[in-house]
């Protein structure tokens, strides 16, 4: 038994406490004013003084006083202790079963070591993870060792510099709803390999694109999200799927869109990216023949002397383990938070279930299908788009590989894998071409299309790009090797950059 045990033991009324919880104190020795002895006074109920053989034993209630006397004393004396302290009399209880005073700070006392043992209770029993990282690897080696978590990213609020996280949505939700707002600035690490829902990254600058409205815009590419969902894979699209979520300025317009379709996702976001393509394609073809589309086509900025003739569309947001920015966060160092708009699947959710909801891989329990958008082995230029059976119904927290690996395997022309490939040499040589100045490059992944004699390098650590002269901000350099020609070239997952 430990000593809130027998606290709680002992504080009930008519509990003795053992002979070995009397606590004994001696006193000083007094001189006699008729007599020459000296005498010690046991404060023991029961035991006869040493020094006088004929003194009758105090009394129980004169022990109690005089306990309860030097309680006072002794707490008067720690008042400055900011400990707790716990007087013999509230500790092992009174002597002899007397029940001992009970001022009200000491039931305060009990009953906030009460409240304390049950939170405790509470934590243990919630089994809360909340694991944080610097390294993005470290945070995904963790995560493969626990069920049912997920990675996140965050920035520290006055460096701005990246961290990363282990925890369930359930118990990242419980601390991310209590935290200050301008100190959220939190992201979703989108993982490779698990499924997702459709996602898009909507964004341009109102100032030098005055004339275009952002929401004429989206509600015209929800159309044509719906027409390709129906077209490709006969799923009639529903209003009541969208989450959008919306952090524009005065100077930015930028919004989220998330399409939760019931009972369905795609595979990873590598598939949603080639489907978000298509649909880009479908846009850039049907641009000349119906004036309308010409809406989803913005300026950069205001120094380009060409039309508009970029889209709106952010296509760089389907790479590997991409972090996007959660619901209620913003950027640090800026003040745009991202909030639901109140329109679609928003308008009658509370703030829990929206946040829920705009998570991108946060599957429900009864996901029954995948959608796939691949490369046509016969075309290199062709998407492939199907429907698998999601064997993993109900399981979203197996490790990310296992679904990566399960999608290599279908595809024998097409091998994807981490670390080290069929050919070492060429990994070593494109690491070293990889690297710039004092910055080496790291193969990360690689894609070897065994039919077209195509080797695909995703790199990471260094993102020098040779069209740019500098290193891209965020998005990483891809080297691809053509080994029937024996060239190789650079090429970038930027936007901008993609076609050179």
């Amino acid at each position: 038994m430990d000593d809130v045990d027998r606290l709680f033991e002992c504080f009930k009324c008519g509990v003795s406490p053992p002979q070995s919880a009397f606590r004994e104190r001696k006193r000083r020795k007094n001189k006699l004013k008729h007599g020459s002895s000296t005498q010690e006074v046991s404060t023991s109920p029961g035991i006869p003084s040493s020094g006088s053989a004929g003194q009758r034993p105090k009394k129980a209630k004169d022990v109690q006083l005089s306990i309860e006397k030097f309680d006072t004393a002794t707490i008067k004396a720690n008042k400055n202790n900011p400990g707790k302290q716990f007087s013999p009399i509230v500790f092992y209880g009174s002597p002899n079963g007397v029940p001992p005073k009970r001022p009200s700070s000491l039931l305060q006392l009990l009953h906030q070591i009460r409240v304390d043992l049950s939170e405790q209770n509470k934590l243990s029993s919630r089994k809360e993870i909340w694991a944080t990282f610097p390294r993005q690897d470290e945070a995904m080696k963790f995560a493969k060792r626990h069920m049912q978590v997920r990675v996140f990213s965050y920035q520290d609020h006055f460096s701005g510099q990246r961290r990363f996280l282990v925890s369930t949505y359930k118990e990242f939700w419980q601390r991310y709803k209590n935290m200050d707002s301008k100190f959220r600035h939190h992201y979703e690490v989108i993982q490779e390999g698990l499924p997702c829902h459709l996602y898009f990254d909507l964004e341009f600058s109102k100032r030098v694109n005055a004339e275009n409205n952002g929401d004429e815009m989206v509600d015209l590419l929800i159309s044509v999200i719906f027409e390709a969902l129906l077209d490709k894979y006969s799923i009639q699209g529903n209003l009541e799927w969208i989450v959008e979520l919306d952090s524009s300025t005065e100077e930015k317009f930028s919004r989220h869109l998330i399409i939760r379709i019931p009972k369905t996702a795609f595979k990873d976001n590598s598939h949603a990216g080639a489907f978000v393509a298509e649909i880009c394609s479908r846009i850039l073809s049907a641009r000349k023949s119906d004036e309308r589309f010409e809406k989803f086509f913005v300026r950069k900025d205001s120094t380009s002397t060409e039309p508009s003739s970029q889209l709106f569309v952010d296509t760089a947001v389907y790479s590997r383990n991409r972090c996007f920015r959660l619901a209620l966060s913003s950027k640090a160092g800026k003040n745009s938070v991202l909030l639901p708009m109140g329109r679609f699947k928003c308008k009658d959710m509370c703030e829990e279930e929206m946040f829920m909801a705009s998570l991108i891989c946060n599957m429900d329990a009864d996901c029954e299908k995948l959608l796939v958008c691949k490369m046509e082995l016969d075309c290199v230029k062709t998407l492939l788009f199907d429907t698998e059976e999601n064997h993993n119904i109900g399981n979203y927290y197996s490790a990310p590989q296992e679904f990566a690996l399960s999608a290599c395997t279908r595809d024998l022309t097409t091998t994807y894998f981490l670390g080290k490939s069929p050919f070492p040499a060429l990994d070593k040589f494109v690491e070293f071409i990889a690297s710039i100045g004092n910055v080496s490059g790291k193969i990360r992944s690689w894609f070897w299309f065994s039919e077209y004699g195509l080797m695909v390098y995703s790199m990471s650590r260094n993102r020098y790009c040779e069209r740019i002269g500098r290193q891209h901000k965020s998005n990483h350099v891809m080297y691809i090797v053509d080994l029937r020609r024996a060239v190789y070239y650079q090429k970038c997952y930027d936007p901008d950059c993609r076609d050179n």
